[in-house]
């Protein structure tokens, strides 16, 4: 993504590195909030850096009060942080949420290699029951109804979801 030039006078720069040191600690959440792996956060360190000086800027024309900045700049600094990944997901095939916003079409015929190849990682990868879980969040994508279906409390779904959810994003973000 393009990066925009911001100019701002001594006086300015001054007083951003003294919210910066005040408001550093909006950035770590935004990260965590937005779900940066914590191996990118240094990369994507700079998006929401780049948020910060937007609300700064925002505060100085005088658009937003004071006493609004943190809620204002947290909300900032993640949209640039979304921004910037859905730039880079912009090509991708299969999207990294692929549990959260999507329902597989198990009668779509134009299945992807990268589907096949996901189904050939997890049947490698997973036990037979976080893949029974697999294929069960497939059909329903609601993990109470699985948990029921397979008898299970909510605390092991959750668990397995989260479990089979990690698997599919290395498989993404290896391939």
């Amino acid at each position: 993504m393009s990066k925009k030039t911001y100019l701002l006078n001594d006086r300015d720069t001054e007083s951003f590195y003294e919210l910066l040191e005040a408001k550093k600690n909006l950035i770590p959440i935004a990260l965590r909030k937005v779900k940066i792996p914590n191996n990118l956060h240094e990369e994507f360190y700079s998006y929401a850096l780049e948020g910060l000086l937007i609300s700064f800027l925002t505060l100085n024309e005088g658009k937003i009060e004071e006493k609004d900045f943190d809620r204002y700049a947290f909300t900032v600094i993640k949209r640039k942080l979304i921004d910037e990944i859905r730039y880079r997901n912009k090509d991708k095939s299969i999207p990294l949420d692929i549990f959260d916003n999507n329902r597989l079409d198990a009668t779509d015929d134009n299945c992807s290699l990268v589907y096949i190849q996901l189904l050939e990682y997890l049947k490698n990868t997973l036990s037979e029951k976080e893949m029974e879980f697999f294929n069960e969040f497939v059909k329903t994508v609601n993990i109470k109804q699985v948990a029921k279906y397979m008898n299970i409390s909510l605390a092991t779904a959750y668990r397995l979801y989260k479990r089979v959810k990690e698997i599919c994003e290395e498989f993404l973000l290896d391939k």
